[in-house]
């Protein structure tokens, strides 16, 4: 099959669903099958467009066995409008990208941009191709409960073009059980959509030993319990609740904190804990060095916002247990983030927003650290037996040709 994704983000973009989307596009050229990738020029992590791409509109890569065609958009700061417009010029760049790339079987789009569900709708009629809608997270739902969209206007377009892309793709592929749900309230028949979890490179991340790890060497944490945030340092992500929850630890003295990112609340974490000495503050690290990265910490944390985990699944939960670490989630009861942790037992999920829940489930694998390695090791057995690479890429797979062969009849 010849598959064309269209997505935001993609390599070299090391946040967001790029790795994922990259992971997922790479295996599917590495089973035989031909994929062309449509994107925006890297500008993810710093928010601004990567010196080599500036001044231009388009340009052509080629990266494991994947064709990739990046286009220009408009990357500003600034909040909700800026980022409307950053959508809105990478959904017009886009379809004009994506209109070029002939004998296409299949069009795929993970979300966000909601907006992509239209060029997508654009192209299978013109090409009579069918189009799968991946949902990674639910938009207008998550800016609603976060309080960043509050306009009744907004919300209400914002609704009804969901409602719209929804119903007129092909096929939904969505990460959990309850995104499904989502769609069947409304009104997306349950046979139209997939649940296909998100996968972790198991090959790639793996237990390493704490004893001979590089960042721990190179920071002076050797014999210390280092609890790790890595990841997009967003609004969504609560990191106040670990600065407050960091503040309630001061007793426990071979304690360390890692802080590992880029995002709107580096500059917080940088002037809350910038001269704390028992805290590092790291930029994005690279890619290959994500093993050893998550191999330094002996707990990770993925905090959300209240009401987060109903419209997200954090990826950053499958990199720690693939690390053969233990996690403290902070997501909202009966979500499935901590149906996840519950059913592979590898963690702790504390209450979002709750940094005195939070600094006690520090304390306790802290202080019982046969718990957080067995936590460990339970995770790593789920991630393996689940949410491998190869099994990921093959439901996905399936999937592809599944809704290729019912077009085709």
């Amino acid at each position: 099959m010849h598959l064309l994704l269209l997505g935001l983000n993609y390599y070299p973009d090391k946040l967001g669903n790029a790795p994922l989307m990259t992971g997922l596009c790479e295996g599917l050229a590495a089973r035989g099958h031909k994929v062309t990738v449509v994107c925006a020029f890297p500008h993810h992590e710093t928010g601004q467009i990567e010196p080599e791409y500036r001044g231009k509109l388009f340009a052509r890569d080629h990266h494991n066995g994947v064709d990739i065609l990046r286009v220009w958009l408009y990357a500003p700061e600034g909040g909700a409008v800026a980022k409307m417009a950053n959508y809105a010029s990478f959904t017009a760049t886009a379809l004009a990208a994506a209109s070029t790339v002939k004998n296409v079987d299949v069009i795929f789009t993970p979300s966000p941009p909601l907006t992509l569900g239209i060029v997508d709708q654009i192209i299978s009629r013109f090409r009579n191709v069918p189009f799968v809608y991946n949902l990674q997270d639910l938009f207008p739902e998550a800016a609603i409960r976060l309080g960043v969209m509050t306009n009744p206007w907004m919300i209400r377009g914002f609704q009804a073009l969901e409602r719209h892309v929804l119903h007129r793709a092909t096929h939904l592929s969505v990460i959990s059980d309850s995104f499904k749900a989502h769609c069947e309230a409304l009104g997306v028949p349950g046979e139209r959509v997939s649940v296909i979890p998100n996968y972790t490179d198991v090959d790639f991340i793996t237990p390493r030993p704490k004893n001979r790890n590089p960042y721990r060497k190179r920071l002076g944490y050797q014999g210390k319990f280092v609890v790790q945030f890595s990841g997009r340092m967003g609004y969504s992500q609560s990191l106040e609740t670990v600065v407050k929850a960091w503040r309630q630890l001061h007793d426990l003295e071979d304690l360390r904190l890692m802080l590992v990112g880029d995002g709107q609340s580096r500059p917080m974490l940088a002037k809350e804990l910038g001269d704390d000495e028992r805290v590092t503050l790291l930029p994005t690290q690279d890619r290959v060095d994500l093993p050893d990265l998550l191999a330094a910490a002996d707990v990770g944390l993925a905090p959300l916002r209240h009401g987060m985990a109903g419209t997200s699944l954090p990826c950053k939960i499958f990199g720690i247990l693939a690390a053969g670490r233990p996690v403290i989630a902070g997501v909202d009861r009966h979500s499935d983030a901590e149906a996840l942790i519950e059913q592979a037992d590898c963690g702790l999920v504390v209450s979002p927003e709750d940094p005195v829940e939070m600094a006690n489930a520090i304390r306790t694998l802290y202080t019982h650290r046969h718990k957080a390695n067995r936590y460990g090791r339970n995770g790593r057995n789920y991630v393996e037996s689940h949410h491998s690479h190869t099994v990921v890429v093959g439901r996905y797979e399936a999937m592809l040709q599944r809704v290729i062969a019912m077009g085709r009849q």
